[in-house]
């Protein structure tokens, strides 16, 4: 549920504050659009976050289960989807299983609360494989951009378009057309085995969907790493995905977080994503050159 401020409508996210240190948290809140409910203080959310990690429970390590034959004509279809054939075949050897969602450890210290409400409406509310399954391995879409000039413009609630920056050729009667590709963003629901642990590499807000309509388990592509180096966190810039904290960690931070005691609830700006291009043309004229004769 959204909620206006002076005038400016905000969303309910969710924070892991309790896996970052007081400076990372002063770094967020001082370059980011964030608000505490309830005139709440910052110091006293932060050590509250702090208290309730240091009590959380122990940690099971969980591990991935293929799925199940009833669900292999499903996984074929998605197998002959060119965004699987150029974004996960093409890139590493992948294969779709289920795993528990309480063993899942955090890619993010940041959920929209509000965008899990939303994707979770569209879930059946008991158990449904089928229905879960293709849940976790979406067909994307992008809404029709605008037209202006020279200029096309996309929006989108998220940052889920892809655009490529290498235009294509394709030769016409007359010429060339010249086509820059717009498309959806690889967005299946992906794990990482690494180090003895299992990461939710993309798919946060999905998996916390399925969890708040009751499900104990999600679908995924799961492919291994041999370091966690691999996963791409910032692991220089934020204390919470370093080795010690993270892979090695007797309790690390993980997805069901995000909705315990560990998590600070906060108000973020609403945004959108804009992507321009812009199309140019230019014509000049340069000097020619004279190739030098070869010598006789």
């Amino acid at each position: 549920m959204t909620e206006t401020i002076d005038g400016a409508t905000y969303r309910r996210h969710a924070l892991l504050l309790g896996f970052l240190t007081k400076a990372e948290v002063d770094g967020i809140f001082a370059s980011n659009p964030v608000r505490l409910p309830g005139g709440m203080a910052l110091p006293a959310a932060y050590q509250t976050a702090r208290t309730a990690r240091a009590a959380l429970g122990g940690f099971q390590p969980g591990t991935t289960t293929p799925i199940t034959p009833a669900l292999e004509p499903l996984a074929n279809e998605v197998r002959e989807r060119p965004v699987y054939k150029k974004e996960y075949e093409a890139k590493g050897d992948y294969e779709f299983v289920s795993v528990p969602i309480a063993s899942l450890l955090a890619p993010q210290f940041n959920v929209d609360l509000d965008y899990v409400g939303e994707l979770a409406a569209t879930l059946p509310a008991e158990v449904d494989d089928a229905a879960d399954f293709a849940f976790a391995f979406p067909a994307g879409a992008i809404a029709e951009p605008i037209v202006k000039g020279n200029t096309v413009v996309f929006t989108s609630h998220a940052p889920d378009i892809a655009i490529s920056p290498v235009p294509l050729l394709r030769r016409t009667a007359a010429g060339f057309d010249v086509v820059v590709e717009a498309k959806s963003r690889p967005n299946f629901v992906m794990v990482a085995r690494v180090g003895g642990r299992v990461v939710l590499h993309n798919g946060v807000h999905k998996v916390l969907a399925l969890r708040a309509r009751g499900r104990t388990r999600t679908f995924a592509v799961a492919h291994d790493l041999q370091q966690a180096a691999q996963l791409g966190l910032p692991q220089a810039t934020i204390s919470m995905f370093s080795d010690p904290n993270y892979i090695q960690a007797a309790r690390p931070p993980l997805v069901a977080d995000f909705t315990g005691p560990g998590a600070v609830p906060v108000l973020m700006r609403a945004t959108m994503n804009v992507y321009r291009l812009l199309t140019q043309v230019e014509e000049i004229q340069a000097p020619a050159l004279i190739l030098p004769k070869a010598a006789e």
